[in-house]
């Protein structure tokens, strides 16, 4: 903290077993904040993920595992089945390098902004070929936070489009759009969202073309020091790309247990279960599974 009142954080993460990776480091950024709002620099989410995900469906109530980051890692998707799990206001640029403004929040409400240069994460942010990747794109989010009668209340709405790579066939601009509200009530939270993207590319989509409209709903209960949880979350995707029939679609659930042993030692347990529906004709691009995971987190 400055003399003048203004804040500089920073963030940098380091991936555990990184054998398993092409990303040693993960998010790195650095924060300046004051009575202006804050400026956040480099490799972080855009403000439309940030500010929608807060409220949405999972990842608002989650109390063990990420049930949209996690399931794919205990139960595969078939190879070219478009409709994720991860349903994140993300067009894959995750943690490319950004610039993003965060307004003061005044009567509960907030409003951000983010600009996306570059498209590829972990790049050290050099200047990428505008031919070959999307680029220049932008991101805003709103949110509000607030209480009613004792009961807290969420709501976010956010928005990013990026231009698309220079050549290739579809020359359409890569976009996504959500928003996400939860409730809070005593020892319980209700949380859902919506999220939709258009014309991802093979890039922006991780080797998939694509496009998705995705539902995501959780509730948590909180009872001493214990915590349980349960989320759904159903996705499909609307590019017509199946060769044959419908498109695809993918459930998952998972249920989570929760448990504070100790100040920064928990004991989770989670319950999850994936369903990949191919709408090409027979089951080559269909998979179900069904997952039993358990850890300690320590955080200091």
């Amino acid at each position: 903290t400055l003399d003048n009142g203004i804040k500089i954080r920073t963030r940098l993460e380091l991936e555990g077993q990184s054998a398993n990776s092409t990303d040693t480091i993960d998010e790195a950024y650095m924060d300046i904040s004051g009575s202006f709002g804050a400026i956040r620099i480099g490799s972080e989410d855009s403000v439309a993920h940030l500010m929608v995900s807060d409220h949405q469906g999972s990842w608002a109530v989650q109390v063990g595992q990420n049930l949209q980051l996690d399931t794919g890692d205990w139960i595969e998707a078939p190879t070219g089945h478009a409709a994720s799990t991860s349903v994140r206001l993300s067009l894959g640029d995750a943690d490319s390098e950004k610039i993003t403004y965060f307004t003061p929040r005044v009567a509960g409400f907030q409003a951000g902004f983010s600009y996306l240069p570059s498209f590829s994460e972990g790049d050290n942010g050099e200047p990428e070929s505008t031919t070959e990747n999307p680029h220049s794109g932008w991101s805003i989010g709103a949110n509000y936070a607030g209480k009613f009668s004792g009961a807290s209340v969420g709501l976010a709405a956010g928005y990013t489009v990026m231009n698309p790579a220079g050549t290739g066939a579809d020359q359409s601009d890569p976009k996504g759009w959500g928003a996400s509200g939860s409730v809070g009530f005593g020892d319980f939270k209700v949380a859902a969202g919506y999220t939709a993207q258009k014309n991802l590319s093979a890039e922006t989509a991780g080797g998939l073309t694509s496009g998705d409209d995705a539902y995501d709903v959780g509730v948590s209960y909180k009872f001493g020091k214990n915590r349980v949880s349960a989320a759904w979350v159903h996705s499909e995707d609307d590019s017509g790309g199946a060769a044959v029939g419908s498109n695809d679609e993918s459930d998952a659930i998972m249920v989570s247990y929760r448990r504070d042993l100790a100040a920064g030692v928990q004991y989770r347990l989670n319950l999850i279960y994936a369903d990949y529906q191919g709408g090409n004709v027979g089951s080559a691009d269909d998979n179900e599974g069904i997952a039993l995971t358990t850890s300690v987190r320590l955080a200091f």
